[in-house]
């Protein structure tokens, strides 16, 4: 006969409350990397997101200054541009003389007598080539002389906006800004349609800012903007009002 193996109650009971406890256990320390492990990824969230924010940030910079040196590099070509258009009109003119002939004076025992002079009559272009070249040589007080007569003599020249504008350039170098800005506002209300308005319109900020008259000078730099926009001195408008914004 067959003997039944009898396992006590108790140790069953025992064995698996030891069990559901190991595994109550196990629980919990999962339960607890669980937690380390949401920390850690709230953790590497943000920084991410911080770093995601300062790669936007130097990519916005890097976009400002590319930005900023294809406008400068606009403004230098331009620049060159119109330089070898001045050489190119300065070398077909002829130069005439700025003298005036005084015939020859004879006297009698009784009287001196004396015949009325005679004045070379000078075209806007001759005087504008000596006026330039005079400034390209530093003979500044010259150059403004002969600008400033070819504005009297030929006010309607295609000339006179420049002659006014170089007069307003060669004041500002002096740091006479009051004066040179007289100037640079002929150019815009004498000859509003003119080539040199923009530029006459960005220096006329420059000497309000020189002034200390720095609303001035912002809604002045805005005004070239808004009103040239597709030009290079718009581009370094732009960029001085970056500057002054600062």
């Amino acid at each position: 006969m067959k003997k039944l193996l009898i396992i006590p109650l108790s140790f069953l009971i025992v064995g698996c409350s030891q069990d559901t406890g190991l595994l109550k256990a196990q629980i919990a320390e999962l339960k607890k990397e669980i937690d380390v492990l949401k920390v850690q990824a709230n953790m590497n969230e943000k920084k991410i997101s911080s770093v995601e924010e300062r790669v936007a940030k130097l990519e916005d910079k890097v976009a400002k200054d590319e930005q900023e040196t294809f406008e400068l590099k606009r403004k230098v070509d331009s620049l060159s541009t119109e330089l070898e258009e001045v050489k190119n009109v300065v070398s077909t003119i002829t130069v005439s003389p700025l003298v005036t002939l005084k015939p020859t004076v004879t006297t009698t025992t009784t009287e001196e007598v004396s015949e009325p002079r005679e004045v070379v009559q000078v075209s806007d272009k001759d005087l504008y080539k000596q006026a330039f070249n005079a400034m390209e040589s530093g003979d500044l007080e010259t150059a403004k002389q002969i600008f400033d007569r070819l504005v009297k003599e030929y006010p309607d020249s295609p000339l006179a906006d420049n002659a006014l504008y170089w007069i307003g350039e060669i004041y500002y170098s002096h740091n006479d800004y009051e004066t040179a800005a007289s100037y640079f506002k002929q150019v815009i209300d004498r000859y509003p349609d003119a080539n040199k308005v923009p530029a006459a319109l960005l220096k006329l900020a420059l000497c309000y800012k020189g002034l200390g008259e720095i609303e001035k000078a912002k809604e002045t730099l805005q005004e070239v903007i808004d009103k040239y926009p597709n030009t290079p001195e718009a581009g370094i408008a732009k960029a001085k009002l970056m500057e002054m914004e600062k």
